[in-house]
């Protein structure tokens, strides 16, 4: 749960849940967003429960692939500018298992269990999310995934670390061939 530091944080948290409102939309009406307890377990200890009443909810999306299952993608944290997500993989056959995503930090490739504010296409596969290094934008990046084989294959990573006020663009920083 968020804690209150003002009208500062109320004012940031409208900004959160409004994006992730937006995030929310690719979900199927139908679809329950109540966490399954063996999806939760797969959680990491960093994530920390958002209060459904914010109106940022966890997203399932059946896969309509030969692997079959289904993709939750998990609220964590949210922050000021953005809302952290993770996402388990519920293959039909088999226990659910974390999905991890690459990262470019510091001019090196890591990686991490995090997305942000992500949006996923069920109809093409494709997995997109944007993430902040500062509230004001200009330095971060935008990564995107596509679905094949029961894991997200990166097909473009943009970034931009200098945290500059006018950059509004980011360089590729990898392009699948």
């Amino acid at each position: 749960m968020l804690r209150s530091l003002g009208w500062l944080t109320a004012a940031a948290m409208g900004l959160s849940i409004g994006f992730a409102a937006y995030a929310n939309t690719e979900q199927a009406a139908d679809e329950s967003s109540t966490t399954p307890e063996a999806v939760a377990a797969q959680m990491s200890d960093t994530c920390a429960p958002i209060d459904e009443s914010l109106g940022i909810t966890a997203q399932r999306f059946t896969m309509d692939d030969d692997m079959g299952g289904e993709l939750w993608l998990v609220p964590c944290n949210a922050g000021a500018y953005q809302t952290s997500y993770e996402a388990i993989y519920q293959p039909d056959d088999a226990e659910p298992r974390k999905l991890l995503f690459a990262l470019w930090r510091d001019g090196s490739w890591t990686g991490t269990e995090s997305l942000f504010d992500p949006e996923f296409d069920p109809e093409t596969g494709v997995l997109t999310d944007r993430y902040r290094d500062r509230g004001a934008g200009g330095c971060g990046g935008v990564r995107t995934w596509q679905w094949e084989n029961g894991n997200f294959r990166l097909t473009e990573y943009r970034a931009n670390e200098a945290c500059n006020d006018d950059a509004d663009e980011f360089p590729v920083v990898f392009e699948a061939e």
